[in-house]
C-alpha cells in the first residue's frame, strides 16, 4: 500500500525543521515548487519566523509532545478558519509549536479533528502545500490559503488492522530449526522428569569405540637413520640403543626442569 493511502495519525507545527518529533515527516517545500518553503508564517519587520507542518503515519507514537499521540487516533478531517472565528465542536486548533511552544499561525488557525481509529472511517491520509498553482493534485481538495500558500488534503478511508506477518526463522541444514519439527513439541510435553543425574554422571569422558584407534597409531617409531650410519653392526635393530653412548635420554624430571615454562605472559594478556 502507497503511504499517502495511510492515514495521518499524528500532526503538529514545528518552528524549525531540524525539530521534528520522533517518527514524524516535515512538510518543507511546495508541492509544486520545490525551490519554495512552505513556510506557514509570514516574516516580521524585525525577524525571521518559520513554521512548518509536521505528520506521521505511524503508530505507536513514542513521541508525547505531539497531538495525538494516542495510538488509536487518526486524523479525519482538517480545517482552515480565521484567528478571529470559533473553532468548530470537536477540533483542537495547532496553537503552538511544539519544539518551541510559540504561537503556532497568525490570521489563519489550523483546526484538527482527531478520532478513535475505526477501520473503513474517512480519514486524512495527506497534505500538500501549492505555491504557483491554484489547482490541487488529482485525488487532493483544496481547502484554505494560508500565508501565500494553497493547503491541499488528500481523503481516504482507515484500512483494518491485520496482525503483523511471522517472522520465518532461517533455513539451515546444519543447524534445523527444532521447533519446526511436529515431535519435537510431542517430545517435550511427554516429558515429565527430566533424565536420572546417574545417566550423565560421566559426560565428560569419552568412550573409545571399537572400531576406532588410538591417536597414535600407524606413526612409526625409530631412530633417525643418520644415528645409526655410525654404528659398526649394521645388523643391529633400529630401535636398540646400546649403541649410542652419547644418546642420553632425559628422565620426566629432567625434561620438567630443563623445559618447565610458566606461561604467566600470555595469562597477563588475557
Amino acid at each position: 500500500m502507497n503511504e499517502t493511502q495511510l492515514p495521518i495519525t499524528g500532526i503538529c507545527l514545528v518552528s524549525k525543521p531540524n525539530n521534528v518529533p520522533t517518527g514524524y515527516h516535515c512538510i518543507r517545500k511546495a508541492f509544486d515548487d520545490t525551490n519554495r518553503d512552505a513556510d506557514l508564517m509570514a516574516d516580521s519587520i524585525l525577524e525571521r519566523k518559520d513554521r512548518f507542518l509536521c505528520i506521521t503515519r505511524a503508530w505507536p507514537l513514542t513521541d508525547v509532545r505531539t497531538l495525538a499521540g494516542d495510538c488509536a487516533r487518526v486524523l479525519e478531517d482538517i480545517k482552515l478558519i480565521n484567528e478571529r472565528d470559533n473553532v468548530p465542536p470537536n477540533y483542537t486548533t495547532l496553537a503552538y509549536t511544539s519544539d518551541t511552544r510559540e504561537k503556532g499561525t497568525v490570521k489563519k488557525l489550523i483546526c484538527v479533528k482527531m478520532v478513535d481509529r475505526q477501520p473503513g472511517m474517512k480519514c486524512i491520509c495527506d497534505i500538500v502545500f501549492l505555491y504557483r498553482s491554484k489547482r490541487p493534485p488529482q485525488f487532493y481538495t483544496l481547502i484554505g490559503d494560508i500565508n501565500g500558500l494553497q493547503m491541499c488534503v488528500k481523503e481516504g478511508t482507515v484500512p483494518a488492522l491485520r496482525p503483523p506477518p511471522a517472522v520465518p526463522y532461517p533455513q539451515s541444514n546444519l543447524y534445523p530449526n527444532p521447533m519446526a519439527d511436529p515431535s519435537y513439541s510431542t517430545s517435550q510435553q511427554q516429558q515429565q522428569t527430566p533424565y536420572p543425574v546417574s545417566d550423565y554422571s560421566n559426560t565428560n569422558t569419552l568412550t573409545k569405540k571399537s572400531d576406532e584407534k588410538e591417536i597414535l597409531d600407524c606413526i612409526p617409531f625409530a631412530i633417525n637413520p643418520k644415528y645409526l650410519a655410525g654404528m659398526n653392526n649394521k645388523q643391529r635393530n633400529e630401535n636398540d640403543l646400546s649403541g649410542l653412548d652419547s644418546f642420553h635420554i632425559l628422565s620426566a624430571y629432567e625434561i620438567d626442569q630443563s623445559f618447565n615454562y610458566d606461561f604467566n605472559v600470555e595469562r597477563a594478556s588475557l
